[in-house]
């Protein structure tokens, strides 16, 4: 399955008219999916949209097959995304490689992205012209609280203290509504009734929160080597991560510190710390598994016996103790 989203995809971008106009442009863009330009792999993201939206057509169609445009469509999406969040982060490596940013300049980079998202709605298009559905209609509209959450994010930078209510309507915007979306085009291309599509997308987006704190946690206590970028970068940068959120609550002292701190690397040591006494760690773990319950119970009316369901089980468990 995976190798047939990587090949869609590949040749989706291959065959896109305006890229054989230019291949340096070409060039970049496969560079973002993470492919070398005969197609095979440089490296790259778990291809998690994708994944999960042909899961969901085969636990409800046994075909996954009819969800593979629309996946090809989320993931060029996602990553249409992280070209911008590379440089709105001023992140220099992303997959244990240069930020597309990094190797071909910030006007450029900016460009590809651009248009990359372009591509993604066309491609869902295309999608729904095959499918008769509504695909695109779906992004678009999961598109906007996409762009909400990303400007909460970027907006909660430099601000004294963040609500744990805030940090979840961020989320339910930067990282849940692009999950939840590919659930529900998964279920929707495999033939499913709204209700059913509407359940699959909460799921998916609870799945979401779970995995922005599970990102919150290795952030600030997983492995470098493991993540692909520095460990100290959410300390360094002073991102308001769910953990600083947390240790704010719990100890009055740790904001004051960290209102002054000037994201010195000196100090990463001594701000890890104070989060793992004020208790952080087990915190965000107890809330990752939280959420992480609530999508497998929305899930539970629709469950089956096959092959879809025991790799979707598998799916997000090891979302939940993912190391990077």
């Amino acid at each position: 399955m995976l190798d047939e989203i990587n090949q869609t995809i590949y040749r989706y971008l291959r065959d896109c008219p305006v890229l054989k106009r230019d291949a340096a442009l070409q060039e970049m863009i496969y560079y973002a999916l993470g492919f070398c330009n005969d197609g095979s792999l440089l490296s790259g993201g778990k291809r998690l949209r994708p994944l999960f939206s042909c899961l969901t057509c085969g636990i409800v169609s046994n075909n996954y097959k009819n969800a593979l445009l629309y996946g090809a469509a989320l993931e060029m999406l996602h990553n249409y995304t992280l070209v911008h969040d590379d440089i709105e982060d001023n992140s220099d490596t992303r997959h244990n490689r240069p930020a597309l940013w990094k190797k071909y300049g910030l006007p450029l980079a900016l460009n590809a992205g651009d248009l990359l998202y372009e591509i993604s709605l066309s491609a869902a298009a295309e999608a729904d012209e095959t499918s008769g559905k509504s695909g695109l209609r779906r992004m678009m509209k999961m598109s906007e609280y996409l762009f909400l959450g990303q400007h909460r994010d970027i907006s909660f930078e430099g601000r004294e203290r963040i609500k744990k209510s805030e940090y979840l309507q961020m989320v339910r915007g930067k990282t849940s509504a692009l999950l939840g979306c590919s659930f529900a085009l998964g279920a929707m291309a495999g033939g499913a009734d709204e209700k059913t599509i509407a359940e699959f997308e909460y799921a998916g987006q609870r799945i979401g929160i779970a995995f922005q704190i599970r990102d919150d946690y290795l952030g600030t206590w997983g492995k470098v080597d493991e993540l692909g970028k520095p460990v100290s970068a959410d300390i360094m940068d002073k991102k308001n991560t769910l953990a600083v959120i947390y240790t704010a609550d719990k100890n009055p002292d740790f904001l004051k510190k960290w209102n002054e701190y000037d994201g010195s690397s000196e100090r990463v040591a001594e701000f890890a710390g104070i989060m793992a006494e004020a208790g952080a760690p087990e915190f965000l773990t107890e809330q990752c598994r939280r959420y992480t319950d609530e999508a497998v119970d929305t899930l539970s009316a629709h469950r089956t016996e096959g092959i879809y369901q025991a790799m979707l089980d598998e799916l997000i468990d090891s979302l939940e103790n993912r190391s990077k």
